[in-house]
């Protein structure tokens, strides 16, 4: 049996494909740095030559890699794997890059919620009634920018996260928190039944005076008629003793 398993483990290991392990421009890395499962990325330089060099694995077969000219501005550029797929690159030639032109939004609106939307701040509360699901809309700073939204739906009755992440190297997180919801009928019981303060204050006196004469009436079996039995045999002595005299 252990034959067996180490057999099987063994085909496994050598049948396992795996897809493209890096993409590189120049031997420079990508904007952002390469994932198989993101699709879109950014190359920024002045030459007027690149050399697309992709690692893939053994059995992979790959297209669109290469040494090509730019001519323009914005060249576009596909990677075709025949396990993953396509990968897109927008190589920006002659271009100022800078930390702020990518990985950022540059507006987030929630439809029915305000959030107050700063590109800078990063975290975001609100709180949602029975919506299964919230409209989100945003506006990229670079428009070839890869963007993934996950965990808009199916909310509980806890806490929700939503994360939007912009080119693998800022997220965006909205704590989303869900009301639990009172009827209309308990809501307006509860305003029938709400004293105010005069009758409040009535209750209050009543229950004053009525604990006053419950202690009062304990004092008064727990010793005072016990003392009132005790003292009775006495007088009615004294009182037969002047009937005789």
């Amino acid at each position: 049996m252990k034959k067996i398993l180490f057999t099987i483990f063994i085909m496994f290991l050598f049948s396992r494909v795996n897809a493209i392990e890096k993409i590189t421009i120049n031997n420079d890395n990508l904007v952002p740095l390469f994932d198989k499962n993101l699709k879109q990325y950014n190359y920024y330089t002045n030459s007027d030559k690149i050399f697309i060099n992709v690692k893939n694995s053994k059995d992979e077969i790959v297209t669109g890699d290469g040494v090509f000219e730019l001519n323009k501005e914005i060249n576009k550029y596909i990677i075709n794997s025949n396990i993953y797929g396509d990968y897109y690159i927008n190589i920006y030639k002659n271009y100022q890059k800078k930390e702020y032109d990518y990985g950022k939004l540059v507006d987030l609106k929630i439809e029915g919620y305000d959030i107050n939307f700063n590109s800078d701040i990063y975290e975001y509360d609100i709180v949602i009634n029975n919506e299964d699901m919230l409209n989100i809309n945003y506006e990229l700073l670079n428009d070839s920018s890869y963007v993934d939204v996950t965990g808009n739906g199916n909310f509980n009755n806890e806490l929700n996260v939503i994360k939007i992440n912009v080119d693998n190297i800022n997220t965006y997180k909205i704590n989303v928190h869900k009301t639990i919801n009172v009827s209309k009928g308990y809501e307006e019981k509860q305003e029938i039944n709400e004293m105010n303060y005069i009758e409040k204050e009535i209750v209050k006196i009543i229950i004053i005076t009525i604990s006053c004469l419950i202690v009062f009436l304990m004092f008064y079996i727990l010793f005072l008629r016990k003392t009132n039995l005790h003292v009775l045999p006495n007088i009615l002595h004294k009182l037969h003793f002047q009937d005789k005299h």
